[in-house]
């Protein structure tokens, strides 16, 4: 026992929780396996009984939508102005009936009741005549009337009567049946006439006799019908009528449907189903369904024992099903062991990095809250030691960068603005005016520039923009010439710094670089509701649509060397500072100038 304990606690974690859940899933699937094996027989064979009864049903549906068509017919043959012409005679019992009469009558017959293989025959039968055709010569001609069937269809005045099968050669002939396919049922009803003529119905005098429609059905068809019921060895089919008396079944049990009349009576209230019953000492499956148009009960009888045999074998089922489901539940519990024990393993390998001397090392949070709490401490240990060492490295840092300033303090603007100033006293003692001037303009935008970033008051960089007018005007001699037309109610809002003066340096470099005299730039500023327009304008050679394209653009292409990058440096901050909505447009035409507009928001 110590042995087997000492073994067990050298299990790794992982081990011991695979083992634990293949041993519940293993508990728990026996228990399942064994309750299914009880219940799954009954579940599969009612299943395969409600597979059977839906055929039943769909060879009713099958039978139904054929005899259907004999109601819809007899409906529509009841204003035939040909059948009403003929029978519509007073002296009927003194007309004689030719050859070509019974032809006529065939004929408009078939109209209504077009061949068919189901379709034995079809006829109209006075007392004296029996009219339509004559299959095998089995139907009499003369005395129809004297037969029950003849007596059936006198008394279907509003519905058709449905005739059970019989054979036609017993019943007219007394003689012995000697095929099936002498067998036929038959569907029997009171024709009356009418006809229309100008809009009003004209229907049979009272007086007149009025003809039996009979149509005979082969028996064939129902057993065509049904037979596709019959999936399981010694399956039988039998149909009654809503009384019990027989109809069809199949060939082989013709005499041998031993079903009481209770059952029958019984399953024509329940209309339709499955039930178990016992004939003849064996246990039977039925599937029942009644046809609406005749009121016929449809029955399938399947042997019990021949139905279980269609089903798997549930023992072998069973013990595949175990044989499955155990492997995967070792799959399954190897895998959430793992992912049990893998936070654990991510934290132990953490902390073997960390002892290493790599703090940069993050593990992430798993879905197990107790865990979580260990890796967030970690984690947190982590930073902080990782910001201990950037601390100390960042102290170093600016010690070395103290020394940097201290060494570099000689190159302090001040120095450079010290220097301009003793040079712009020299020019003044020389009396070289515009070089003083030049000095001083320089200064100032050397001050400029140095002072102020990011944003600034606009009336700061519209003077720094002058200064810069004014060297370039001394270097360019009047070449050119540059007019402003501010809205003084500009100079107190903020624009981002250098905001002009790379369009002016465009302008002079590249527009007005073909001119010797005579350009001009005019600038450009108002404000419009809450927005403020700025504008400059030139006189210049202009610029193709390819080359604004370039100009403007605003991702970094290193292949488009000859782009402006002060006016795409401007026009991107213009799109940081106040959205992209906001920016530089270009409008030119070569040899017609330039136009470069910017609309700011109103701050």
């Amino acid at each position: 026992m110590k042995r087997f304990k000492m073994r067990l606690n050298n299990i790794s974690l992982r081990a011991k929780l695979t083992i634990s859940f293949i041993a519940m899933i293993v508990l728990s699937l026996a228990i399942m396996a064994f309750g299914y094996f009880i219940k799954s027989s009954d579940v599969i064979l009612s299943n395969a009984s409600q597979t059977s009864l839906g055929l039943v049903r769909m060879s009713n549906q099958s039978i139904e939508a054929e005899l259907d068509r004999v109601e819809q017919s007899a409906i529509n043959m009841h204003l035939d102005a040909d059948f009403f012409q003929f029978f519509n005679t007073g002296d009927f019992e003194q007309k004689s009936f030719d050859y070509e009469s019974d032809r006529k009558i065939t004929r408009t017959l078939q109209k209504y009741f077009p061949t068919s293989a189901n379709l034995f025959s079809v006829n109209l039968v006075t007392k004296d005549f029996t009219f339509g055709e004559s299959p095998s010569f089995w139907i009499p001609r003369k005395e129809y009337s004297q037969f029950n069937i003849y007596k059936i269809g006198q008394q279907s005045i509003r519905n058709t009567s449905w005739i059970p099968t019989y054979n036609l050669l017993e019943q007219f002939y007394s003689t012995a049946p000697t095929d099936r396919e002498q067998y036929v049922f038959t569907a029997a009803r009171l024709m009356n006439f009418a006809m229309v003529r100008n809009n009003i119905l004209i229907q049979m005098d009272d007086h007149i006799e009025r003809p039996v429609l009979i149509v005979n059905f082969s028996e064939s068809m129902l057993e065509n019908a049904l037979k596709g019921s019959l999936t399981v060895d010694d399956s039988y089919y039998t149909i009654f009528t809503s009384g019990g008396s027989y109809v069809s079944s199949s060939a082989q049990i013709r005499n041998q449907a031993s079903v009481s009349q209770e059952w029958i009576r019984h399953a024509v209230a329940q209309k339709s189903g499955t039930e178990y019953i016992t004939i003849d000492g064996r246990k039977m499956v039925v599937c029942f369904d009644t046809m609406k148009v005749t009121g016929w009960l449809s029955a399938v009888f399947i042997p019990y024992d021949n139905l279980k045999k269609t089903v798997p074998n549930m023992n072998d089922y069973t013990i595949y099903s175990m044989v499955l489901i155990a492997l995967l539940s070792i799959l399954l519990a190897s895998f959430l062991s793992g992912r049990i024990v893998l936070p654990l393993t991510k934290l132990m390998y953490g902390i073997n990095r960390m002892g290493d001397g790599n703090f940069n090392n993050k593990i992430e949070l798993s879905d197990t809250k107790e865990v979580n709490v260990i890796i967030r401490k970690f984690n947190q240990m982590n930073d902080n030691i990782h910001n201990l060492i950037i601390e100390n490295y960042e102290t170093h840092l600016k010690e070395m960068e103290a020394e940097l300033k201290a060494l570099n303090f000689q190159f302090n603007p001040h120095f450079l603005y010290n220097t301009l100033n003793i040079i712009n006293y020299l020019a003044i003692e020389n009396k070289q005016a515009l070089i003083s001037r030049m000095l001083v303009e320089l200064s100032e935008m050397l001050e400029y520039t140095a002072k102020n970033t990011g944003k600034v008051i606009f009336s700061k960089d519209v003077q720094y923009l002058k200064n810069y007018v004014f060297i370039m005007s001394s270097r360019f001699e009047d070449k050119f010439s540059v007019t402003y037309d501010i809205d003084p109610a500009l100079y107190h809002y903020s624009v981002p710094k250098f905001f002009l003066q790379p369009f002016i340096e465009n302008a002079l470099i590249h527009g007005l670089e073909d001119m010797v005299e005579g350009g001009t730039i005019h600038v450009l500023g108002k404000m419009e509701e809450n927005s403020r327009i700025f504008a400059i304008q030139d006189n210049g050679k202009g610029m193709s649509r390819e080359t604004i394209r370039r100009v403007l653009r605003t991702d970094d292409d290193p292949t488009q060397v000859n782009s402006s990058i002060g006016i795409k440096n401007v026009n991107q901050r213009i799109k940081l500072l106040y959205g992209s909505d906001y920016g530089v447009q270009i409008i030119s035409e070569i040899g017609h100038g330039t136009t470069v507009s910017m609309v700011l928001p109103l701050e």
